[in-house]
């Protein structure tokens, strides 16, 4: 008999998987070119923004899974184990953006960007055409004209 600690074993080492990312988007980030620009935030600053409140928000999801007690009635049989769709799900979204992060300088944010939020809504069950199609468009130019026209941060 194994014990299944299910959440408590899912929040750890998704944190583990999102502290791994956050010490590969440090890394990149610190490859990042400077402006010179002095006090002025360069394109270097929302990254080490998200980085930190990814990191911390990570520590915090690892610090909940390894402190919850696991249920006593979360015992089950250790072979016949059946891959969930969540597990699925999780794997394919590592996929997914592994391959934005090939595709991102490419083909452009744009077209990269989109497609993989509809990708990825549809990996969530997201059925409703007007909601994939409009949804990801509309944020996606949101974010481009923020970047471009407010911090004159241009994306390829």
């Amino acid at each position: 008999m194994v014990l299944k600690s299910g959440l408590k074993r899912t929040d750890c080492g998704l944190a583990l998987l999102l502290l791994a990312f956050c010490a590969f988007a440090a890394w990149r980030t610190t490859l990042v070119p400077s402006t010179g620009a002095g006090s002025q935030a360069g394109p270097s600053f929302l990254p080490w923004i998200a980085i930190v409140g990814i990191a911390l928000l990570s520590l915090g999801l690892f610090l909940r899974g390894a402190l919850a007690p696991a249920p006593a009635s979360d015992v089950v049989p250790a072979r016949g184990r059946k891959i969930t769709y969540p597990t699925v799900v999780l794997v394919l979204f590592i996929v997914l953006m592994i391959g934005y992060a090939v595709a991102f300088e490419r083909v452009g944010y744009l077209p990269s960007t989109i497609a993989t939020f509809v990708i990825g809504m549809l990996l969530l069950r997201e059925r409703r055409v007007l909601q994939f199609l409009v949804v990801p468009a509309l944020i996606v130019a949101g974010v481009y004209l923020g970047f471009t026209h407010l911090l004159d941060v241009y994306l390829p």
